[in-house]
């Protein structure tokens, strides 16, 4: 087997972009819509450090804030979602949930999250590592 090759993000976006399109025709087919085409089942994340803090940053296309919810631990986070989406002849509750490890510790009671034109921006403070302290020992 010396032709295996490793598949890198742009081969696996192809092949995501190839499984939509087949799932579309298939929907297209049957006459119904293709959720996936409304609603983007599972968002694009960015992540970058930015002064002592990490901004995540997540396409939400058809989505609202209220639709949304974000969970921190010090060690990841987790967006989930949940839209109800009406087509001719019926109604469809799509779900997702997205769990994301964080690539160091940070603090949960100080995170901060917004949405506007579909990109919703989570802002985590990193923990703050102490030095370590010498303490002077006194004798009794």
């Amino acid at each position: 087997m010396p032709n295996l090759t490793s598949w890198g993000s742009r081969e696996l976006e192809k092949l995501k972009n190839d499984m939509d399109r087949l799932f579309d025709s298939l929907c297209v087919d049957y006459g119904i819509p293709s959720v996936c085409g409304i609603i983007d089942c599972t968002p694009r994340t960015e992540m970058e450090e930015v002064e002592g803090a990490f901004v995540v940053k997540t396409t939400m296309p058809g989505f609202h804030a209220e639709d949304l919810g974000v969970t921190v631990t010090e060690t990841s986070m987790t967006i989930s979602g949940e839209k109800n989406v009406t087509f001719h002849g019926g109604k469809k509750t799509s779900h997702f949930r997205k769990k994301i490890p964080l690539p160091c510790r940070v603090d949960p009671d100080n995170v901060n999250a917004s949405f506007k034109d579909g990109m919703l921006k989570i802002v985590l403070s990193k923990c703050i590592i102490k030095p370590q302290k010498n303490i002077s020992i006194t004798s009794e």
